[in-house]
């Protein structure tokens, strides 16, 4: 596995980056990507960001869409992959992706495919945790908007500090990034607003409510009609399994939701239960 001197290198020796965000994204892969795309530009790159299904509306207080270009690999000498555990996470992406004069991968899942040419799998809480010290170790300095992005990108893939994958290290980095920009601003949009969309897709979900072993485990359920006929997207389903999890009884939660291809599995438990969440 390369390291982040290796890529840091990298991206000294190249000029035009473009920072590719996972499909259907979550405020990791956003969070992340946006403060990657903030320290490249403040070193003198031209970077820009790709997100195939944009900024979700619960995001879109927090990140500028004006950022956002396409993926053609003829525009770009280095592509960087951040919190993508496999290449479908692409989506569109893919294809320019593997045809990039350089492609870089950067993420925390254990699962990784390991799919580029420079590749770093790190075990941390978080993509943003990843990119903090990837900063710390290029010597730029967090400003307001690196901070808030990286906490958006820490606090949502800890679930607000509350999942087993929350270190002490990535709490002694929050503590820094909180001194920066209005902590309580930002935590209102991400943890105390919650859409009529989002509201209405949580009451359905919970009306399919199904408990096995003695209540140990809880599943949850979406059908593709729920989501057209609410106006939904993936986006907004994001945190849905966390409504199972928080049954008292309840080790395992599952949610399951209808999509094109399939039924899409979201797992989240508690305790030392490990479900690969």
């Amino acid at each position: 596995m390369n390291g982040l001197p290796e890529i840091l290198r990298a991206i000294e020796d190249s000029s035009d980056i473009l920072v590719i965000a996972h499909i259907q994204p979550d405020g990791d892969t956003l969070g992340s990507s946006f403060a990657l795309l903030n320290m490249l530009r403040r070193i003198g790159k031209r970077a820009r960001l790709y997100s195939e299904d944009g900024i979700p509306r619960k995001y879109c207080e927090l990140f500028p869409a004006d950022a956002l270009s396409q993926p053609d690999e003829s525009a770009f000498d280095m592509m960087i992959a951040l919190d993508c555990a496999d290449k479908s996470r692409l989506g569109k992406a893919w294809k320019p992706f593997k045809k990039a004069k350089l492609s870089v991968n950067i993420d925390h899942h254990v699962t990784n495919e390991r799919f580029a040419k420079l590749n770093y799998i790190a075990e941390a809480s978080s993509v943003g945790e990843i990119i903090f010290e990837l900063m710390r170790q290029a010597g730029v300095e967090q400003d307001g908007d690196s901070a808030r992005y990286l906490y958006i990108a820490i606090s949502t893939d800890t679930g607000n500090f509350t999942y087993s994958n929350t270190s002490s290290k990535c709490l002694l980095y929050v503590s820094e990034l909180v001194e920066l920009f209005d902590l309580r601003e930002t935590a209102d949009i991400l943890f105390r607003r919650r859409s009529l969309v989002l509201t209405r897709l949580i009451a359905r979900a919970l009306s399919r409510l199904e408990l096995y072993d003695e209540g140990n485990i809880a599943v949850v359920t979406l059908l593709a009609d729920d989501m057209k006929e609410l106006g939904a997207s993936g986006a907004d389903c994001e945190n849905i399994v966390d409504f199972a999890r928080e049954i008292e009884e309840t080790k395992i939660a599952v949610f399951l939701r209808e999509v094109n291809n399939g039924v899409k599995v979201s797992l989240r438990s508690k305790g030392d239960l490990d479900v690969g969440a």
